[in-house]
């Protein structure tokens, strides 16, 4: 015979072992991950008609890069669009060489625009901003052995502090800078040397391995992958989704939209998923057409499962 505190206490050992969605109907933890599109382009109208299309492939948020400097008006208007198609801005992309804050040459940005965008960042509820590193080269893919020196690595310590920290300040804004392996952020060990004087709140990292990863580096991509989560972990702002394949001469790293090269994207979702803090996940590298949008997105939300 069984008492009554016994019944009671077998009772809610039982109840406890069993998952309160299972008892109550309610929805299960919502992953971390926030799937979203990049919307990039060299006008306000191109961005406005590119946001009619990402919206209609069922996409809520977006990262918001300029490669034109927009007007005031134009970002009102942009911003206008965005909230009667519901997509939310995740990032700004005003992509810019730091010793070279001027020059449009890089990537038709510069921090005019940064300045600009972030004058008007509450039309669009968001204060997180994307932008490179540096590099000595005054061109993009340019190979200068400077940037990989401690010399340089204080320079862009001076560039942070003394140039895009101003601008976003005022608004509480923080920058997250995107890898490339010939800029100075190039390597993780890089990464980690310009980064450790700020704030991981205010200063941080664009999570997109591939950038990091020269030819040299393609054989021990998964290594150099699990090192980044385990070492920059706590500095990822920002994820951006793309894929990489090695070209058959060994030469050069190609940067396919997702599904499109061999990078392991269930050891990628795992790890942001073992961060357990909501990220904005960003796929680019694909058209903007229906059908493209449509075949990509599945085939991420099937790694997402």
């Amino acid at each position: 015979m069984i008492t009554r505190r016994g019944f009671l206490g077998t009772l809610g050992t039982t109840i406890a072992g069993l998952s309160t969605a299972k008892l109550f109907g309610a929805e299960t933890a919502k992953d971390n991950i926030r799937l979203g599109m990049m919307l990039q382009g060299a006008s306000a109208a191109e961005l406005q008609e590119k946001a009619k299309a990402i919206a209609a492939a069922g996409f809520d948020t977006i990262q918001l890069s300029f490669f034109f400097h927009p007007t005031a008006d134009e970002l009102k208007s942009l911003a206008d669009a965005l909230k009667e198609l519901k997509l939310k801005t995740a990032a700004f992309g005003t992509y810019f060489n730091l010793f070279r804050p001027d020059d449009t040459g890089f990537m038709r940005s510069s921090i005019a625009t940064m300045r600009l965008v972030a004058e008007h960042a509450a039309l669009f509820d968001c204060r997180q901003f994307v932008t490179w590193s540096a590099s000595c080269s005054p061109q993009f893919r340019g190979t200068d052995p400077r940037n990989h020196t401690p010399e340089t690595v204080a320079q862009l310590h001076r560039a942070i502090r003394e140039i895009v920290l101003p601008v976003l300040d005022p608004i509480a804004g923080r920058v997250a800078f995107e890898p490339f392996f010939l800029h100075v952020i190039g390597t993780l060990e890089m990464a980690k040397e310009v980064l450790a004087p700020f704030p991981a709140n205010r200063v941080g990292l664009v999570l997109d391995p591939p950038n990091f990863i020269s030819p040299a580096l393609y054989p021990k991509c998964e290594d150099e992958m699990r090192r980044l989560f385990r070492e920059l972990g706590d500095r990822i702002h920002v994820v951006h989704f793309k894929d990489m394949k090695l070209n058959a001469a060994g030469d050069n790293v190609g940067y396919p939209g997702p599904g499109g090269g061999e990078m392991n994207y269930p050891l990628l979702i795992s790890e942001i998923r073992n961060l357990h803090r909501p990220l904005p996940c960003i796929i680019e590298h694909i058209k903007p057409e229906a059908a493209e949008l449509s075949k990509t997105k599945a085939w991420v939300e099937k790694q997402l499962q």
